[in-house]
């Protein structure tokens, strides 16, 4: 009998090139809030990160949670405008999530993203018969680099984390998913391989992976 086994992904950056559109809403957000727009390096610095990491350092000063989450909800609401409209799938997404499903593999998404972006984004993708699971940063009081997602995408799969296989383009990512205790691939979609230490392999994108593939990194991580 086959031992159950999963893979999970994050959203952003790895299933998904949102990176232009989240920065294209945090600038929004600073416009509005009369702030120097974030740069390109200082996002890609936070990118991967929850809101309540990213914001206080935005505003460079003291703040309490009612804000933070006010101004969470406005850049989502900024984000979303756009993203269920244009985003897609990264080449070999879809075949590599239909191949693994095909093989028995159960799916999950462990993203930083808000529940509300989760919602509208996984049905907008075409991919609700395909997952098991999704968790957003509602769903955990702890964040990446912090292995919380994933346990809990574990969890609700039924999966143990040493049977789970993790899809990361963030270095908070790939440290969550070690610190999980699972099989970490890093995806060089927007960090070199250098800042992924301790993925137990690196791919320019989903389109290079396989099931057979999948299989192999679970195996040597085993």
């Amino acid at each position: 009998m086959v031992q159950p086994r999963a893979a999970i992904f994050d959203l952003d950056g790895t299933l998904v090139d949102s990176a232009h559109l989240h920065h294209e809403s945090w600038r929004q957000l600073c416009l509005e809030l009369g702030l120097p727009p974030m740069t390109e390096a200082d996002f890609f610095a936070c990118f991967g990160q929850a809101n309540r990491t990213i914001i206080p350092d935005l505003l460079g000063r003291p703040t309490d949670a009612a804000e933070v989450e006010r101004l969470s909800a406005r850049k989502e609401a900024l984000y979303r405008a756009v993203a269920v409209r244009e985003l897609t799938l990264f080449p070999g997404a879809m075949e590599l999530l239909l191949g693994l499903a095909a093989d028995g593999w159960r799916l999950a998404i462990g993203s930083s993203t808000p529940r509300a972006n989760m919602d509208a984004l996984v049905p907008a993708l075409g991919l609700t018969d395909l997952l098991q699971a999704t968790v957003a940063m509602e769903d955990v009081t702890a964040h990446k680099p912090e292995p919380d997602v994933f346990l809990e995408c574990a969890r609700r799969l039924g999966v143990p984390p040493a049977r789970c296989l993790v899809f990361e383009d963030a270095p908070a990512g790939v440290l969550a998913g070690m610190a999980a205790g699972m099989a970490t691939i890093g995806v060089l979609t927007h960090h070199p391989a250098a800042d992924l230490v301790g993925a137990v392999a690196w791919v320019e994108g989903l389109w290079e992976v396989s099931p057979p593939a999948c299989e192999g990194w679970l195996a040597l991580a085993g």
